[in-house]
């Protein structure tokens, strides 16, 4: 379970989201009033669907390239092929979204097998149980934005009554 914080700047009235990544407490600060970091979000979430809905034809294509041939030297060779994709699969995840969070979050959501195995290059299910689970944070803290912008925004909207206003006078032709 992600735990976050709101957290109160003294030079600003942005708002920074502390989301816990972990157990061991680390976390990522998320800038809840830049409008970038959302759009990061999807856009980055989208390249990653993007990057996985490839796979199955690249694959599938190597599968064919070495159709029939069952030697050893071959076999490896497929594995191999297959493999590269699924590790630039991942290389190409992780960059995007620490092009998101920034501050090696992938690293911290993963701390305890980057512990054990220092080198450790999550695959696709991992990319997968990471945006799941950080996924209804990021939603809830868009929503609690556009919340509060409403509010702001009808608050700005009360001080303008109608009968503050008089309709202009048209001044007469002759």
């Amino acid at each position: 379970m992600i735990n976050i914080e709101q957290l109160k700047t003294e030079s600003s009235s942005t708002n920074i989201i502390q989301m816990e990544l972990n157990d061991f407490g680390d976390y990522v600060m998320i800038p809840a009033d830049e409008p970038m970091f959302f759009d990061r979000f999807v856009k980055g979430y989208k390249s990653i669907i993007n990057l996985a809905d490839d796979i199955p034809a690249r694959i599938e294509e190597i599968k064919k390239k070495y159709k029939g041939k069952e030697d050893f030297s071959s076999e490896l060779d497929k594995i191999t092929e297959i493999s590269s994709i699924n590790v630039n699969f991942s290389e190409e995840a992780v960059k995007v979204i620490d092009g998101i969070f920034a501050d090696d979050v992938i690293k911290k959501y993963f701390r305890d097998v980057y512990e054990v195995i220092p080198n450790f290059l999550p695959d696709a299910d991992c990319i997968i149980d990471f945006f799941e689970n950080v996924t209804p944070t990021i939603e809830k803290i868009f929503n609690q934005k556009m919340e509060r912008q409403e509010k702001q925004r009808k608050a700005r909207m009360a001080k303008y009554q109608p009968q503050d206003h008089k309709k202009p006078q048209r001044k007469g032709t002759k």
